[in-house]
């Protein structure tokens, strides 16, 4: 099996990695502030949470020990605290972890296991970036037409503010893949809802070049 180039997938796919992770700080913050969302609280658990959630941030790209670390913290809290709101929201963190060593099958099993819990986004929109990382992990894989599916069900979730970046990341899939139709169809769907697309220029133009 081909080495997967890790180094080159971040610098030519920045943007889509850079827009997922500042959305991934923004939450961090909030995970503790919507317990009334998810219910069934430890302390304990969620100190754990947070151990984990920590080292994942401080990671600096080199030391993975950084990530085994955080994967140890996350792991023994499930074992000890099954059924806690902790627990669930682990998936998502473990998720993350695993994507940033490149094992990209746990990372793909543990993002589901998230949404499997949360189907729809509580207050800190995790559900809305499990589906937005379980799409970079099919990039990662080359599995475009996956990718595309995660980005369509994102742009589905309601009451989400960020359905227009999911339906440009899913329409710009159609492209790479060759099937500018499919783009257009979707670029199309977005100038008919003013409040999602800011900028109709834009949209106008990916249609000519995708016509």
């Amino acid at each position: 099996m081909d080495k997967i180039d890790v180094d080159g997938f971040l610098i030519k796919n920045k943007f889509l990695l850079i827009g997922i992770i500042v959305l991934i700080i923004l939450i961090i913050g909030s995970v503790f502030g919507v317990r009334y969302y998810y219910g069934n609280v430890n302390k304990n658990a969620d100190r754990l949470l947070w151990k984990g959630i920590r080292l994942y941030v401080s990671f600096n790209g080199k030391n993975k020990k950084v990530i085994y670390k955080s994967v140890s913290y996350l792991k023994k809290l499930r074992h000890e605290y099954s059924g806690t709101s902790a627990y669930k929201i682990s998936n998502f963190y473990t998720g993350l972890d695993y994507m940033k060593i490149g094992n990209f099958k746990k990372a793909e099993s543990y993002l589901t296991k998230y949404i499997a819990a949360y189907p729809k986004p509580g207050p800190d929109n995790l559900t809305y970036l499990a589906y937005g990382n379980l799409a970079t992990v099919s990039i990662f894989k080359k599995d475009y037409k996956s990718a595309i599916l995660d980005f369509a069900k994102m742009s589905k979730i309601d009451g989400v503010k960020l359905q227009e970046y999911a339906m440009l990341k899913e329409a710009a899939l159609y492209t790479q893949i060759k099937e500018p139709k499919k783009a257009v169809s979707i670029y199309k769907t977005m100038l008919t809802d003013d409040a999602m697309t800011k900028d109709r220029g834009y949209i106008e133009n990916l249609i000519q070049l995708n016509s």
